[in-house]
């Protein structure tokens, strides 16, 4: 049994999968049949990243329909539309218009930041109703299978700087809708690469009830460019990690591993002078100078903290909100 596997693993290619799944059928102690197939499909469902998915099992989640809690939103720094999608479904974009336009009756809104991080979906028509909200023109927007679908602008579209963040998470309609807000000059897209899973699927039933998903063709732009890994105009790398911590709360200072790490976020620390009034006042009497302390200054109030973003990716996306805003408006 070993020697097969050695043989194979010195070629430099993967071993014979039928080869090795009778050898573990025969040879693993106390392994039936059905522990061995259902680690054998795990595994291949684990490695095509999405590419193939089991649907339709007792244990398989249910996704939000008609847009239901797919959107948090935030006003950051008084100005600032923070609308996260989870997932681009049905009704994302009765969603997104509502929001936004909620946001504008107490806040003076000069741009949005449109987090797709982690964002998925198959709707691909809904990704093109979202993009209808931020798209000034109409134009060939997406193509799926036979079908293609044109930009419709709305009557009362979201306006101003728009900063789409993706990650290698963002996969699905959530890619294609990324792609085409780009395509049509209606934003910028910050972060990093997305998960290259913008395609149509196929459906295969399977013996116990299951059906096997697999995505068999590109999703592409109007132009007819294929989606696939959709990368940043501006990449900002983030611990994946640290990128969820960020999701649940864009303000939390994360820890770091050591304090090397902490200096690397506050570097200008060492040069800051750090004597203190007391020391001068001794530096003074040292040098023959004993006309005293000055008298004492009423102390001040310390002014409120303030909370700063400390996500880098939309720290990002506000800071070029905020600049594009200013520029926009100095040029009117």
């Amino acid at each position: 049994m070993a020697s097969g596997l050695m043989r194979a693993e010195t070629t430099g290619t993967a071993p014979d999968f039928n080869q090795v799944y009778e050898l573990l059928r025969a040879d693993v102690p106390g392994m039936t049949d059905a522990e061995l197939n259902s680690a054998a499909v795990n595994g291949l469902m684990e490695q095509l990243h999405g590419r193939a998915t089991l649907v339709g099992g007792p244990e398989e989640p249910t996704l939000p329909t008609n847009g239901v809690a797919s959107i948090k939103s935030a006003v950051l720094e008084s100005d600032v539309a923070y609308l996260h999608v989870a997932s681009v479904g049905d009704d994302l974009a009765n969603q997104l218009q509502e929001t936004y336009h909620a946001m504008t009756v107490t806040n003076k809104i000069v741009g949005t930041a449109l987090d797709l991080r982690f964002a998925d979906g198959n709707d691909y028509a809904a990704a093109v109703a979202a993009a209808n909200l931020f798209v000034a023109k109409r134009m060939p927007l997406l193509r799926w299978g036979k079908r293609m679908e044109e930009s419709q602008p709305v009557k009362e579209p979201i306006r101003g700087p728009l900063m789409v963040l993706v990650n290698s998470e963002t996969s699905g309609a959530a890619e294609a809708l990324a792609a085409a807000l780009r395509e049509a000059d209606a934003g910028l897209i910050i972060g990093n690469s997305t998960a290259g899973l913008a395609m149509t699927t196929m459906d295969f039933p399977l013996k116990n009830g299951e059906q096997l998903r697999i995505a068999t063709s590109p999703v592409k732009l109007g132009n007819g460019a294929a989606i696939l890994h959709v990368s940043p105009d501006i990449a900002v790398t983030v611990n994946p990690a640290d990128e969820r911590a960020y999701m649940k709360d864009p303000y939390v200072t994360l820890a770091r591993a050591d304090a090397s790490a902490a200096m690397a976020t506050n570097d200008f620390m060492p040069f800051v002078d750090h004597t203190s009034e007391a020391d001068l006042v001794q530096e003074k009497l040292k040098d023959g100078d004993e006309s005293g302390p000055p008298a004492p200054v009423p102390a001040k109030a310390a002014p409120k903290p303030v909370s700063v973003i400390q996500d880098p990716v939309l720290a990002r996306a506000v800071d070029l909100i905020k600049g594009l805003a200013i520029v926009h408006e100095s040029r009117l």
